[in-house]
């Protein structure tokens, strides 16, 4: 086991970054403002639906990323990491979705209360 963790900070100190690949920053964090559909003025539902776009863009960014960094990162982790991994990027894949989900609703209501 010591030999394990010895080799393994070994090939970090030699490899540096280059042993775990480019460093992707922390995950998106979505601190949007998702407007009442039926009480919203259109600004604020554009404004809204601009932010959901762009962190949209961000959680794609981040996990491609993550992809990338994967294939270099992933043999030297243990098992109970590679789950970790694994539920971290689907979490943020699914809270993405949400967003995305109540954002598309918000539209939806919007539209319904101003049709003439």
């Amino acid at each position: 086991m010591n030999r394990k963790i010895f080799g393994t900070i070994a090939a970090f100190a030699i490899g540096g970054s280059a042993a775990l690949g480019v460093d992707c920053g922390e995950a998106p964090h979505a601190k949007l403002a998702i407007p009442n559909g039926d009480s919203a003025e259109a600004e604020n539902i554009r404004v809204a639906r601009v932010a959901v776009v762009a962190y949209s863009n961000e959680v794609d960014k981040y996990l491609t990323c993550m992809d990338g960094r994967a294939s270099r990162i992933l043999p030297y982790l243990t098992k109970e990491q590679k789950i970790r991994w694994d539920e971290d990027l689907a979490a943020l894949h699914e809270k993405r979705r949400e967003i995305q989900t109540e954002m598309n609703l918000a539209i939806r209501e919007f539209r319904k209360a101003n049709r003439q």
